[in-house]
């Protein structure tokens, strides 16, 4: 999830473990906490960029990381106050809580955790954006609040619950509409004779009402979009088909680069022939209906270039983002959430 979503909820959840007791030191410490785990982005300058991609939600996101780390933090806090403010138990307790809503928070989003560190195998639910303002808004609201309220009013604490309460409602909301949205789906694929082999659904940017779904199916994917407003049935749901190229990956295949994009795409991916050699395409982060027809619909990729010193593999990067384009997306996905 973004960095603001993270923070404000380590700040509630350290609230409502110790800010009884030490008022908005909790609020300070808990939203430390919450972002300590996204940290792990800070050793991509010195690693090679699908190593940097790996390390991201990987052993700072897992329990093993959480048992080691938190009575240490929790240890240094209570130094920090000379035991004035809660003892190192109390703050250890709730630097571990913070660190296991983060990671936990991650889990609905799509890129994966890896919370069972060192096995390799990430969690990923598939329910919410990295970010979604209507999780984050109230959490932040109500901490800001929180913060002008005396530690010792009952006041204090209700407010925080309100915030998580609101918060996790929603998680549980975008749960259901999931489910309703894969029903949707599956019924599209019926309705249309579609031999899927498996599919994944996933919201669109900010917001749960709009889904995105992509489908393997025999030599290659179909995706499409549902939204939870539409009137027209399921089965009449249109699906894009896209080609998979994977036989342009095979002379790369010994690459334990190569090797590890497929695992981090969880089965999604694609490649095609660009003017810079070959990229590698995750099939998760896109439009499907510009890459069937021009192939820049998935922009979230990597490039794989045979250099003197070995295979490179970068990630893409647009050397002049597309403004007008980028706003023409967002009119789009407006457009297509409202409904057809």
């Amino acid at each position: 999830m973004d960095s603001l979503s993270q923070l404000v909820l380590g700040a509630a959840t350290a609230e409502a473990v110790i800010g009884k007791k030490v008022g908005n030191r909790a609020i300070l410490w808990g939203a430390i906490g919450g972002t300590i785990p996204d940290l792990d982005v800070l050793c991509r300058p010195f690693v090679d960029d699908v190593t940097g991609m790996d390390w991201h939600r990987g052993f700072s996101h897992s329990f093993l990381f959480f048992i080691l780390f938190a009575p240490v933090l929790g240890w240094l806090i209570s130094k920090v106050y000379r035991r004035r403010w809660g003892s190192s138990r109390a703050w250890a307790w709730a630097m571990f809580l913070t660190f296991v809503t983060h990671a936990l928070l991650d889990c609905f989003t799509t890129w994966g955790t890896q919370v069972f560190w060192p096995i390799d195998q990430r969690v990923a639910w598939h329910t919410v954006f990295v970010a979604d303002p209507l999780y984050t808004v109230p959490l932040l609201l109500t901490v800001l609040a929180v913060l002008f309220i005396r530690r010792t009013k009952p006041a204090r604490q209700m407010v925080n619950w309100i915030g998580i309460s609101v918060s996790t409602a929603y998680l549980a909301v975008t749960v259901v509409n999931k489910s309703i949205a894969n029903e949707a789906f599956e019924e599209a694929f019926s309705a249309q004779d579609v031999q899927v082999e498996y599919f994944e659904s996933r919201p669109t940017p900010l917001n749960s009402i709009l889904w995105q779904v992509t489908a393997k199916v025999e030599g290659g994917y179909v995706a499409g979009f549902y939204s939870l407003l539409d009137e027209k049935p399921p089965s009449e749901m249109e699906l894009i088909y896209i080609k998979r190229d994977d036989e342009l990956l095979e002379p790369f295949r010994a690459s334990e680069k190569i090797e590890r994009l497929i695992f981090l795409s969880q089965g999604y991916y694609d490649a095609q022939i660009t003017e810079n050699g070959l990229q590698f395409i995750d099939l998760r982060f896109g439009q499907p209906d510009e890459l069937a027809t021009n192939g820049e619909g998935f922009v979230f990729g990597f490039d794989v270039i045979e250099g003197e010193e070995g295979l490179e593999v970068t990630q893409s990067v647009e050397s002049e983002p597309d403004m007008d384009k980028a706003s023409e997306g967002v009119v789009e996905l407006w457009t297509r959430l409202k409904g057809i």
